[in-house]
């Protein structure tokens, strides 16, 4: 029995990427009120990507399975 399958993980992705896009396009249009937003920003950008990278990691070791 799987715990996680993939359509779960798939639906993490999504949600994953959608919240990077929203702040990508925040950050584009000059939104961030200063350095120390943008900078907050940028890192919570790189830990979504993070996290959707390990998310794809376990959805290929799954199909793998």
């Amino acid at each position: 029995m799987k715990i996680v399958n993939e359509d779960a993980l798939s639906l993490i992705r999504k949600k994953l990427r959608n919240q990077m896009n929203e702040l990508a396009d925040h950050l584009a249009v000059g939104s961030a009120k200063d350095m120390e937003e943008y900078r907050k920003i940028t890192g919570i950008i790189e830990g979504l990507a993070w996290a959707e990278r390990e998310a794809m990691d376990l959805e290929e070791q799954l199909l793998k399975a």
